[in-house]
């Protein structure tokens, strides 16, 4: 392994954020490690979705690693929906999403689904009672 090579590795982002739209719901895939190095840079990218002001939005928390400061974005996120009064899914089919948001019991407050489908469905439920 070269130094560059070693450099680019170290530097590489451990988080990601993807987003695509599915069936006219955005939806935004989040990976790799959701923590305090990486969840500035995350929260700008899904911040910047809401400041288009959907109708709804899905979050895929498609994490390997979620610490406190991930749940504190997811949190905001959450907050922010309710003021702006649009309606988010979050999706936690994975241990690393699902488990601290059940141990902290925010699965009790936060919309959650199991799959991105489970998610779009609540969105578009949701539309369709709000009309």
């Amino acid at each position: 392994m070269t130094v560059n090579e070693m450099v680019s590795s170290a530097t590489a982002p451990m988080a990601s954020v993807q987003t695509s739209d599915y069936g006219g719901v955005p939806v935004a895939v989040v990976s790799g490690e959701l923590d305090m190095t990486t969840v500035d840079s995350i929260g700008t990218a899904l911040f910047e979705l809401v400041d288009a002001h959907p109708k709804g939005l899905v979050v895929y928390l498609a994490v390997t690693f979620m610490a406190s400061s991930g749940i504190s974005m997811v949190l905001e996120l959450y907050g922010q929906s309710q003021r702006d009064r649009y309606a988010i899914v979050f999706v936690t089919s994975g241990l690393a999403a699902s488990r601290p948001l059940k141990l902290s019991g925010l699965d009790q407050v936060l919309p959650l689904a199991d799959t991105v489908d489970d998610a779009v469905n609540t969105l578009r439920q949701q539309r369709a009672s709000s009309r």
